[in-house]
């Protein structure tokens, strides 16, 4: 139920099978380049961002980048692949200022990330955001939010914050975490691997159960007590029983077991672009798309099903997780170019 789990053993597939070309990775990054430093306005940690800018001396709309799940570095690197370096460039060099940054604890970023709630992670891009808004290059009303994954989450919690003029959802989910989108995970993931049904069933049942736990808000010590029951009975092995543990027995699951989603994406009053993969396994455009389309209400508003394309928004026939190290496209061009579209038309308007 862990895909971070997967994904951590990507590095070790990189070096063993050599699967390292990733032809979209920028060679020459002939553009302004800024490193900053970015404090929170907690003061809980400092942010080790990049800031790429396009060629000339003009005032330009910019955009910050938020990372999925888990704690990422700037260029969101999974297996062996580097999407938001390769997003950055590409919209800077359609004439976009993008700052990207180490999540805190990530890097040289401080701060704790495991005791990191959704609304520490929001603030750290609403930190961003106003970082790139004072910028003498960037058109202060011109600034959004990019999230992929977990960052559609939390984006709308960052506008509570620090406000952009638009946003962008990459895959980024419409309904709860838990159950809804983490059920619809592990069933999705778990066809596409050929498990069994009883299997599928008993883990689906698990996320049920982990849900409820959340919601019970006992102590940590209860908590745990009770993931653990919940994972014991779907036949986790202890190491898996450890390793998801350290994400769901934490603050951060249990502010997403009474998130929203919904009521945060119905409140927004500014264009929001929300693509999706049509083989994602771990967030379903099946699942997501209709509810996110139903929330969004600015006439600009757009909300997309991209063909042929997983939850990396490359291009697959199945989606499934173990492909994204053997597939060399980062980003599939017409995500992209879908991206820097619908920017371009959003940034001309008054």
């Amino acid at each position: 139920m862990n895909i971070d789990l997967l994904l951590a053993t990507f590095a070790g597939y990189l070096a063993v099978f050599g699967l390292s070309d990733r032809p979209q990775d920028p060679k020459v990054r002939d553009y302004p380049i800024e490193t900053i430093q970015i404090r929170t306005a907690s003061g809980t940690a400092v942010l080790d961002a990049e800031l790429t800018l396009p060629k000339g001396r003009g005032r330009v709309p910019a955009v910050v980048l938020i990372t999925g799940s888990g704690p990422q570095d700037k260029n969101e690197e999974i297996a062996g692949h580097k999407p938001f370096l390769v997003l950055s460039d590409h919209l800077t060099k359609s004439g976009y200022a993008v700052l990207r940054y180490d999540d805190r604890g990530v890097g040289r970023s401080t701060g704790d990330f495991a005791t990191a709630t959704p609304q520490d992670l929001a603030s750290d891009a609403a930190a961003a955001l106003a970082y790139v808004k004072s910028h003498p290059r960037v058109l202060s009303e011109k600034t959004g939010y990019i999230g992929h994954s977990e960052g559609g989450y939390l984006a709308p919690i960052a506008q509570q914050i620090e406000p952009a003029a638009f946003h962008v959802y990459l895959a980024g989910p419409a309904l709860p975490l838990v159950p809804d989108v983490m059920r619809t995970q592990v069933q999705d993931i778990g066809r596409a691997e050929g498990l069994s049904d009883e299997v599928i069933a008993g883990q689906s049942r698990a996320v049920n159960e982990i849900s409820s736990a959340l919601l019970k808000s006992g102590t940590p010590a209860e908590l745990r007590e009770d993931i653990t029951k919940a994972l014991k009975n779907s036949g986790a092995s202890g190491s898996q029983i450890r390793q998801n543990l350290a994400v769901w027995a934490t603050p951060w699951a249990s502010a997403y077991a009474r998130h929203d989603p919904v009521a945060q994406l119905a409140g927004l009053t500014i264009p929001v672009l929300a693509l999706f993969g049509e083989h994602d396994l771990q967030v379903s455009a099946r699942e997501n798309s209709p509810v996110m389309r139903r929330a969004l209400t600015h006439p600009l508003s757009d909300v997309r099903t991209l063909p042929g394309l997983n939850h990396l928004f490359q291009p697959t026939r199945t989606g499934r997780i173990n492909e994204y190290i053997r597939i060399a496209t980062t980003i599939d061009s017409t995500a992209l170019q879908a991206i820097a579209t619908w920017l371009d038309m959003i940034v001309q308007v008054p």
